[in-house]
């Protein structure tokens, strides 16, 4: 079961490359925000908080909280020390623009342990600058597009919509959608 959930977490949850330089955190943020339509910082953790692109033109942004009371949570937080996940997605008219994914583990070392479980499965996690607990990854929105297209073919969304996916993502993981 394990591995299952782990399975659907590489393949839903961080399905691209890396996120180059994770230089979009910033520090000293207190409130996270995030639901649907808004925008500023999500706090990850006590030292880094995420901060929206600059360079992003999009009208929505859904950031999907996972943590130690969720499925995808709770499955994988033993063996590799999974706290919490975050993903902050971007859409403009309902079309996906970028999708950040964020893992937080209780140790460095647990991080390191499921870089190398992502790496032996072909994808890609960095560590956040001066956090090493923090994993992160992105994909763009054309692969994401591509992505919300393959999972309608497989009965899997209703329509191809950054929505449908958000509204699938937390039924299947037992997220929500932060205030």
């Amino acid at each position: 079961m394990k591995k299952k959930m782990l399975s659907l977490i590489l393949v839903v949850g961080l399905m691209s490359t890396v996120l180059s330089g994770c230089s979009l955190f910033a520090t000293n943020i207190d409130e996270p925000k995030g639901a649907a339509g808004s925008s500023g910082a999500v706090k990850l953790t006590d030292n880094y908080t995420f901060e929206d692109p600059a360079d992003l033109d999009f009208d929505t942004r859904y950031v999907l909280y996972c943590d130690e009371n969720s499925q995808m949570i709770s499955s994988a937080s033993a063996e590799y020390g999974l706290k919490a996940s975050y993903s902050i997605i971007y859409a403009k008219d309902d079309a996906p623009v970028m999708d950040y994914e964020f893992l937080v583990c209780d140790s460095a070392e647990h991080a390191l342990a499921t870089i190398d479980l992502y790496a032996s499965q072909g994808q890609a996690l960095q560590a956040a600058e001066n956090d090493a607990t923090v994993l992160c990854s992105s994909t763009d929105g054309d692969t994401m597009e591509a992505t919300l297209a393959a999972f309608q073919s497989y009965g899997m969304l209703s329509e191809p919509s950054v929505a449908a996916y958000v509204e699938f993502m937390q039924t299947s993981t037992g997220g929500k959608l932060m205030e």
